[in-house]
């Protein structure tokens, strides 16, 4: 029995659901998505095979990535001390907490979301336990350092391609209830969507000035197995990505083929809790060249006017992951030294954001004196 289909028989009935309803919208959506990915094609002098090509490089090749915060609380741990522990990721509503909108309550955002995004495969009234529900990451179609949404994370396990197989997509986030969905076999509506943006825009998933030609061998050139960096170039891309919702369980030693760590935690704790990571579960543990910034360059008009002083706050130098994840655990461990700036909630918040600054103008760490 292959691990494809190993996997998917120990999907519960609510999970295989759920990949069967965003397969039937991918259905639905098929014969429009070929005749868009046609007549671009056509207009951009590409050859219609191209897209029988890119079709089978994302179906045998495409990783999903799960990015975090390794140095992030959660309970009495950090984020990587309980991957190491437990070797499997856990989603928001075992952890209690998320990268993105925390909302780990019934009839909360999230659980609206996956409600509608599903066709409520996750809500048929059976007593659904949190463990059930999704995990969220992206699909790895252009291969930059960073990964595919840095937004969510400084490091990012590379998931082997059998997980694809039990994935869903969106193009764009979920919590935006996207038209364009699909699966690894039905995944047209979402190429279409990619082909589209580079067609109308000029971009596709981050990379700027890419028309059609390009864009669909870059496609099909990234896609490999294992995993390589197409370039060394970090994307600096935060809003633009095909989101990945995995079901069924993350096991550190039988899905993960890599883990991509912020080269800020090469040394010390946070990068030898990594290291033991890739050791126990038998996998590769490589750190990109992350991102760093000097204080007085943080800007004050990406997201929000706090942003400088809050900076000066996290550091004296140079803001970068390490840092902002050492102010994170600061404030989960004395939230009074914190109360001059707002809520727990508040400036979990803000640091969240003082990422966001980071991924967006961050230099590489190699390269500031």
């Amino acid at each position: 029995m292959s691990l494809a289909v190993a996997e998917s028989d120990a999907l519960t009935p609510a999970q295989r659901s759920a990949i069967s309803n965003i397969r039937q919208r991918a259905q639905d959506l098929r014969a429009d998505a070929v005749m868009t990915i046609s007549h671009i094609l056509n207009m951009s002098n590409v050859e219609p095979s191209t897209a029988d090509a890119v079709r089978a490089a994302i179906h045998d090749h495409a990783h999903v990535v799960i990015h975090f915060h390794p140095d992030r609380p959660v309970g009495s741990r950090v984020v990587a001390r309980a991957l190491l522990e437990d070797g499997v990721y856990r989603n928001q509503f075992e952890t209690g907490i998320s990268n993105g909108l925390v909302s780990t309550a019934l009839d909360g955002p999230r659980d609206s979301w996956e409600k509608s995004l599903f066709s409520g495969a996750y809500h048929d009234g059976t007593g659904l336990r949190a463990a059930e529900r999704p995990k969220y990451g992206a699909l790895d179609l252009t291969c930059h350092p960073d990964g595919p949404a840095p937004r969510f994370g400084s490091c990012y396990l590379v998931l082997k391609p059998e997980v694809s197989r039990r994935s869903t997509f969106t193009f764009g986030g979920s919590q935006a209830d996207p038209k364009f969905r699909g699966t690894i076999d039905e995944f047209d509506a979402i190429l279409s969507a990619i082909l589209e943006e580079s067609f109308t825009r000029d971009f596709m998933l981050g990379v700027s000035d890419i028309r059609p030609g390009p864009a669909m061998c870059l496609l099909r050139e990234s896609l490999t197995t294992p995993r390589q960096f197409r370039t060394d170039d970090a994307s600096h891309n935060l809003d633009h990505m095909v989101e990945a919702q995995v079901h069924g369980d993350i096991c550190l030693d039988r899905d993960v083929e890599a883990l991509i760590a912020d080269g800020s935690f090469a040394d010390g704790d946070t990068g030898r809790i990594l290291k033991a990571i890739g050791e126990r579960f038998g996998f590769p543990v490589r750190f990109n060249r992350g991102f760093q910034l000097p204080v007085e360059s943080i800007p004050p008009d990406f997201r929000g006017p706090c942003m400088p002083s809050l900076a000066a706050r996290v550091t004296t130098t140079r803001v970068d992951a390490r840092a902002i994840g050492t102010a994170a655990q600061g404030l989960f461990d004395n939230r009074d030294q914190w109360r001059d700036r707002g809520t727990y909630e508040e400036i979990l918040q803000e640091l969240k954001l003082l990422w966001h600054v980071l991924v967006k103008y961050g230099e590489p760490l190699s390269t500031l004196p």
